[in-house]
C-alpha cells in the first residue's frame, strides 16, 4: 500500500460535473494497492487498485466499502491511481463518504499478467472481489473504520464486471461480504446478443464509433483465454490490422487515442478490417468459437438476491441500453424487480450515441444510483 496524495475540496468542487455531483463533504486520500489474485485458470496473479478514502473530519466514518470497475481500457499502463480531483468517483462517491476500491483488472495497470482477459465474467469478478479484500486489509492497517456493508458498481465494461461481481458473491461469498446494493451501468449483459446486434457497425440504429475496437480487443481476449477464437490472427482480420490487434489490445493506446489516429477503420469500413467468411460464420453459425465465447460470459443466466439498480442511456450507440432493459425483464420474470434508469432525458438535445456512452452517462447515471440506491443502503 502506497499513500499517494490528498484532494482537498476545493480542487474536487473544480470537476465539470460539480453541478450534477454536489459539493464535496470532505478531502479525499488516494492510495495504490498491489494485491493477489488469481488468472483466468486460477493461477496466482498480482493486480494493483486505487482505494480513495474519505478524510474523517467532514466525512465521519464508518464507510460502506464501494467496489468500482472501469470501462473499456485498452492502454496497457492505464492505473486508477492516475486519476485527479475533478474525476467522477472522488467527486460523486468518496467525497460523499464513500470508501471506493477500484481495481485496474488483470493485464492493466501493475498487474504481472500477460493479458487483460476483457469480458471474461469469472476473471472480472475474481479482480473486483480481491480488490475488496485487499481494501478490507489496508483500511485495518489504517486504522479506517468501515461499516461492514459492500457495494459494487461499475460503468460500461465496468457494468458487465458489476453483475458478474454480484453474481459470483451471491453464489459463493455472502459469508464473508454484507453486500448491500449493487449498480451495474451500460454494460452489455446480454453480450452474446449485444456483438450479433452491432456486428454490422450500428447499435441502436446510429453509428457505433467503437464497433471495430470492441470487436478487437473481445476477440484478442477469448483467444488468449480460449485458445479456439483463430489459430492466427489472420484468419479473422484483414491486413494490416492482423499484424497489429495483439499488439493493441492492451497496448500503448487508450480508445480515444485510436478513434483520433485512426488506428481501426470506421464502423463503415468492417469489411477492411475483418475477414469476410469469418464474418458471415459469426452470424450464420450459433457454434462460431467466437460467438460460444460470448455466451459464456453472457450473465442472464442466475437471479439476483441483493438490491440491484440498471442505469443507462437510451441514446447510448456504443452499449444498446436495451441491455438493461433484457436484464431487467429477465429478473421480473424470476420474480425480482430491477429498476433500470433511462438518462437520455437529461443528455443535451443533439449528442451522438458516443457521447451519450462516454461523455454523459457515467456521471448522470453516478448521480441516480447514489441518490436511489447506494445513499437508501448506507
Amino acid at each position: 500500500m502506497t499513500y499517494r496524495g490528498e484532494f482537498e475540496q476545493a480542487e474536487i468542487d473544480a470537476g465539470s460535473w460539480y453541478a450534477v455531483s454536489g459539493p464535496a463533504q470532505c478531502n479525499v486520500h488516494l492510495y495504490e494497492l498491489i494485491y493477489q489474485s488469481i488468472g483466468v485458470q486460477g493461477e496466482p496473479a498480482q493486480l494493483s487498485a486505487a482505494l480513495l478514502l474519505p478524510d474523517a473530519g467532514g466525512c465521519p466514518g464508518p464507510y460502506p466499502l464501494l467496489a468500482e470497475g472501469h470501462g473499456t481500457e485498452p492502454n496497457r499502463d492505464y492505473s486508477m491511481t492516475a486519476i485527479g480531483a475533478t474525476n467522477t468517483r472522488v467527486g460523486f462517491f468518496a467525497a460523499h463518504g464513500y470508501a471506493v476500491v477500484a481495481t485496474d483488472y488483470l493485464g492493466l495497470g501493475k498487474s504481472d499478467y500477460d493479458f487483460h482477459p476483457y469480458l471474461h465474467a469469472d476473471s472480472e469478478a475474481s479482480a473486483m472481489i480481491d480488490a475488496l479484500r485487499a481494501a478490507r486489509h489496508a483500511g485495518e492497517a489504517l486504522e479506517v473504520e468501515y461499516s461492514g456493508k459492500v457495494m459494487v458498481m461499475g460503468y460500461s465494461q465496468g457494468g458487465h464486471t458489476a453483475m458478474a461481481t454480484q453474481r459470483e458473491i451471491e453464489a459463493n461469498h455472502l459469508d464473508e461480504f454484507y453486500l448491500v446494493a449493487t449498480a451495474p451501468m451500460a454494460g452489455p449483459y446480454a453480450l452474446s446478443q449485444t456483438f450479433l446486434n452491432s456486428w454490422f457497425g450500428r447499435t441502436a440504429g446510429e453509428v457505433n464509433n467503437l464497433a471495430a475496437h470492441l470487436a478487437a480487443f473481445t476477440m484478442v481476449s477469448y483467444q488468449n483465454v480460449y485458445g479456439n477464437i483463430y489459430q492466427s490472427p489472420s484468419d479473422v482480420f484483414k491486413e494490416p490490422y492482423a499484424s497489429m490487434v495483439e499488439d493493441l489490445f492492451p497496448g500503448p493506446m487508450s480508445l480515444w487515442d485510436m478513434l483520433m489516429a485512426g488506428t481501426l477503420p470506421p464502423a463503415d469500413q468492417l469489411s477492411l478490417f475483418r475477414q469476410d467468411a469469418f464474418s458471415a460464420d459469426f452470424i450464420a453459425n450459433p457454434d462460431n468459437a467466437f460467438r460460444q465465447a460470448l455466451v459464456r460470459n453472457d450473465l442472464l443466466n442466475w437471479t439476483p438476491v441483493s438490491p440491484m439498480l440498471l442505469c443507462g442511456s437510451s441514446g447510448d450507440s456504443i452499449v444498446e441500453f436495451q441491455n438493461a432493459l433484457t436484464a431487467r425483464d429477465v429478473f421480473a420474470a424470476r420474480g425480482v424487480d430491477v429498476p433500470a434508469i433511462d438518462v437520455a432525458g437529461q443528455v443535451p438535445p443533439g449528442a451522438d450515441g458516443l457521447t451519450h456512452h462516454s461523455g454523459y452517462g457515467a456521471p448522470l447515471c453516478f448521480r441516480v444510483v447514489r441518490d436511489m440506491l447506494f445513499d437508501p443502503a448506507r
